[in-house]
């Protein structure tokens, strides 16, 4: 594991270089952002970079998945939806009040489109990743959240000091989008 925490904690990528840099394998991930990008949000500061993490992520969650690392992080989190991303789920969530996004519900909570693509942008000028290749990621995500501590993720997380506030902002987010209907 101490592999996958060392990568995980290399230079990270800036997002506009992702789709091009994250490899077509299994592993894991880690979203880094700067300080001050999330009001109210802290994580730990990254080793050499001007960076704090913010959530850890695997591709594939399990054998029946093809998932790949490029398929989650640029698929799903770069440039698909809050539908399809529960780190996209948790920066609305904490975002909507400060940049005025509007959601609505489906299933859950999404933002309207125009405001994915306002999130999108905020991502692209704020964040970046790193990953790990690992052929069973599933295997190592639970003791690699203990051991790195990112404030977003809430499964495998609920004793971060930040769990509570997270979760608290996705429930807001949740029910005014249900109000919006």
């Amino acid at each position: 594991m101490d592999d996958v925490v060392a990568a995980l904690c290399s230079t990270p990528v800036p997002v506009p270089e992702a789709p091009d840099a994250v490899p077509k394998a299994p592993g894991l991930y880690a979203w880094w952002g700067r300080f001050g990008a999330l009001p109210g949000i802290s994580g730990p500061k990254h080793p050499a970079a001007p960076a704090q993490l913010l959530y850890v992520g695997i591709a594939p969650n399990g054998t029946t998945s093809s998932t790949t690392l490029r398929s989650r992080v640029v698929g799903d989190h770069i440039r698909g939806t809050t539908g399809s991303s529960t780190l996209r789920r948790s920066l609305a969530a904490l975002l909507t009040d400060q940049q005025g996004w509007h959601s609505r519900w489906t299933t859950r909570p999404v933002l309207v489109n125009r405001d994915e693509v306002a999130l999108s942008a905020w991502m692209a000028e704020r964040l970046q990743v790193t990953w790990a290749e690992h052929p069973t990621p599933w295997t190592v995500e639970a003791d690699v959240i203990a051991e790195l501590e990112p404030p977003l993720n809430q499964a495998e997380n609920r004793g971060h000091p930040m769990h509570a506030v997270v979760s608290e902002a996705r429930r807001r987010w949740r029910e005014a989008a249900k109000a919006a209907r």
